[in-house]
């Protein structure tokens, strides 16, 4: 029990007790050097990581204007009103927003 309490409310008092700033001590080691990578090696994983979450955007992207434009076909075939977001969302896509072929077919199954 002592040392549950101990657990529990040492690591709170450790951080209490602590200074204001962020000084590392002098054991402590760099990002790089605490994930076991050199420097070179940490700044080249950082742009990977960087790299890789520029695709993701992009990705997301090109489905968000994809969607919107189903949703804008549905709105012109129904006379629905339009909506502002999906129109920009079509136009920060670019004009090279390419449907995939299931959501081709069933607009094209619509048109007929």
């Amino acid at each position: 029990m002592a040392f549950m309490v101990k657990h529990v409310v040492g690591g709170q008092l450790k951080n209490l007790t602590g200074g204001l700033t962020e000084e590392k001590p002098e054991g402590e080691k760099s990002d790089a050097a605490a994930q076991g990578m050199t420097q070179e090696e940490f700044e080249q994983y950082q742009q990977q990581l960087e790299e890789e979450k520029r695709e993701r955007e992009a990705h997301f992207a090109q489905k968000k204007a994809e969607r919107a434009t189903v949703r804008t076909h549905f709105r012109e075939k129904y006379r629905l009103p339009k909506n502002e977001v999906d129109e920009t969302q079509i136009q920060q896509a670019g004009d090279d927003v390419v449907l995939p072929t299931e959501l081709a077919k069933m607009i094209a199954e619509d048109n007929q």
